[in-house]
């Protein structure tokens, strides 16, 4: 299967447990692989049978505009809107959250697969 990844895409968001946390924009690190296959567009050369990567970002920011309590809401977004708009085989999101002194980062892993 052929992957198409994003890494590391920052975006800032309101986002936290507590209102206190929430009040003020924060940065998460976003990376998307999607799985489909990728041949058709490839012999031809035809951007009309590729996911759109440029699409993808402009979404997740769009995403990242809404308030959110959890990474793991995030994720489950920007995958249900992956899996919906662009039907990939499969997608994982990876959240990171620089918030826990200490530790690089905080993150959660979701994979979904389309049936």
């Amino acid at each position: 299967m052929d992957t198409l990844s994003i890494t590391n895409l920052a975006l800032w968001t309101h986002i936290g447990v507590t209102d206190e946390e929430r009040s003020k924009e924060q940065r998460v690190l976003v990376t998307i692989t999607m799985e489909g296959d990728t041949r058709a567009a490839a012999k031809a050369d035809d951007e009309k049978k590729s996911i759109d990567y440029e699409k993808v970002v402009d979404v997740v920011h769009a995403l990242a505009s809404t308030e959110r309590k959890t990474i793991e809401r995030l994720a489950e977004d920007v995958a249900d809107t992956i899996e919906k708009k662009w039907k990939p085989k499969s997608v994982t999101v990876n959240v990171q959250k620089m918030i826990v002194p200490g530790t690089d980062s905080v993150s959660v892993n979701i994979s979904r697969s389309t049936p």
